[in-house]
Protein backbone atom coordinates (compact mmCIF):
# COMPACT_ATOMS: atom_id res chain seq x y z
CA UNK A 1 0.00 0.00 0.00
CA UNK A 2 1.15 3.29 -0.29
CA UNK A 3 1.25 6.40 2.22
CA UNK A 4 -0.57 8.52 1.15
CA UNK A 5 -3.56 5.53 0.54
CA UNK A 6 -3.14 4.83 3.74
CA UNK A 7 -3.49 8.56 5.33
CA UNK A 8 -7.11 8.95 2.76
CA UNK A 9 -8.22 5.41 5.27
CA UNK A 10 -7.85 6.94 8.39
CA UNK A 11 -10.79 9.17 9.53
CA UNK A 12 -10.84 13.00 10.05
CA UNK A 13 -9.95 14.05 13.69
CA UNK A 14 -10.77 17.61 14.79
CA UNK A 15 -9.16 19.26 16.61
CA UNK A 16 -10.94 20.13 20.79
CA UNK A 17 -12.80 23.56 21.46
CA UNK A 18 -10.54 26.59 21.90
CA UNK A 19 -7.49 24.43 21.02
CA UNK A 20 -6.21 27.25 19.06
CA UNK A 21 -6.46 29.86 21.62
CA UNK A 22 -4.99 27.71 24.40
CA UNK A 23 -1.84 27.32 22.31
CA UNK A 24 -1.75 31.00 22.48
CA UNK A 25 -1.42 31.84 25.50
CA UNK A 26 0.69 28.93 26.53
CA UNK A 27 2.88 30.57 23.58
CA UNK A 28 2.77 33.85 25.40
CA UNK A 29 2.98 32.84 28.82
CA UNK A 30 6.48 30.97 27.64
CA UNK A 31 7.35 33.99 26.09
CA UNK A 32 6.47 36.60 28.99
CA UNK A 33 8.79 34.15 31.55
CA UNK A 34 12.19 33.55 28.69
CA UNK A 35 15.11 34.88 31.00
CA UNK A 36 16.95 35.79 27.83
CA UNK A 37 13.80 37.94 27.03
CA UNK A 38 13.94 39.82 30.34
CA UNK A 39 17.71 39.99 30.38
CA UNK A 40 17.72 42.13 26.69
CA UNK A 41 14.67 44.34 28.18
CA UNK A 42 17.18 44.94 30.77
CA UNK A 43 20.07 45.55 28.36
CA UNK A 44 18.11 47.75 26.17
CA UNK A 45 16.80 50.07 28.99
CA UNK A 46 20.57 50.20 30.94
CA UNK A 47 22.22 51.09 27.54
CA UNK A 48 19.76 54.17 26.53
CA UNK A 49 20.25 55.17 30.46
CA UNK A 50 23.82 55.18 30.00
CA UNK A 51 23.78 56.79 26.25
CA UNK A 52 21.56 59.65 27.92
CA UNK A 53 23.73 59.99 30.75
CA UNK A 54 26.61 60.59 28.83
CA UNK A 55 24.96 63.16 26.45
CA UNK A 56 23.78 64.94 29.50
CA UNK A 57 27.63 64.79 31.07
CA UNK A 58 28.81 66.14 27.49
CA UNK A 59 26.71 68.94 27.49
CA UNK A 60 27.08 69.77 31.03
CA UNK A 61 31.08 69.89 30.19
CA UNK A 62 30.54 72.07 26.78
CA UNK A 63 28.45 74.60 28.83
CA UNK A 64 30.27 74.81 32.17
CA UNK A 65 33.95 74.05 31.93
CA UNK A 66 34.79 73.86 28.44
CA UNK A 67 33.26 77.50 27.31
CA UNK A 68 33.27 78.95 30.32
CA UNK A 69 33.63 83.13 30.67
CA UNK A 70 35.75 84.52 26.99
CA UNK A 71 39.01 83.55 27.12
CA UNK A 72 41.35 85.93 26.92
CA UNK A 73 43.10 84.66 23.84
CA UNK A 74 40.20 85.37 22.33
CA UNK A 75 39.84 89.04 23.38
CA UNK A 76 43.52 89.80 22.77
CA UNK A 77 43.18 89.35 19.28
CA UNK A 78 40.00 91.24 18.41
CA UNK A 79 41.88 93.26 16.68
CA UNK A 80 43.25 91.05 13.88
CA UNK A 81 40.15 89.82 13.17
CA UNK A 82 39.32 89.46 9.32
CA UNK A 83 35.79 89.21 8.10
CA UNK A 84 35.72 86.33 5.73
CA UNK A 85 32.18 87.68 4.39
CA UNK A 86 31.72 90.40 1.95
CA UNK A 87 29.29 92.22 0.21
CA UNK A 88 28.24 91.32 -3.25
CA UNK A 89 26.26 94.18 -5.55
CA UNK A 90 23.91 91.89 -8.01
CA UNK A 91 21.99 95.70 -9.33
CA UNK A 92 24.42 95.38 -12.29
CA UNK A 93 22.93 91.47 -13.20
CA UNK A 94 19.15 92.40 -12.37
CA UNK A 95 19.48 95.43 -15.04
CA UNK A 96 21.12 93.56 -17.74
CA UNK A 97 18.42 90.96 -17.56
CA UNK A 98 15.66 93.21 -17.81
CA UNK A 99 16.72 94.53 -20.83
CA UNK A 100 16.86 90.97 -22.06
CA UNK A 101 13.93 89.63 -24.23
CA UNK A 102 11.67 87.08 -22.60
CA UNK A 103 12.92 83.06 -22.64
CA UNK A 104 10.52 80.35 -23.21
CA UNK A 105 11.39 76.99 -21.92
CA UNK A 106 9.69 73.76 -23.02
CA UNK A 107 9.91 71.11 -20.83
CA UNK A 108 9.13 67.65 -21.96
CA UNK A 109 10.20 63.59 -20.56
CA UNK A 110 13.38 62.74 -22.21
CA UNK A 111 13.93 59.04 -22.86
CA UNK A 112 15.43 56.05 -24.24
CA UNK A 113 12.72 54.20 -25.20
CA UNK A 114 9.75 56.17 -26.19
CA UNK A 115 6.24 54.42 -26.74
CA UNK A 116 5.09 57.36 -28.95
CA UNK A 117 6.76 59.17 -31.62
CA UNK A 118 7.66 62.81 -31.40
CA UNK A 119 6.33 65.08 -34.12
CA UNK A 120 7.54 68.67 -34.02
Amino acid sequence: MNDSELLKSLPRVAAPAAFEDLVRARLQARLRDLPGRRRARVFRWATAGTAAGLMALFAGLNMFVLRGPESHALSASRAEIVPLNEPVDYRHEVRTASYEPGTIYILEQVSDASHTLFKY
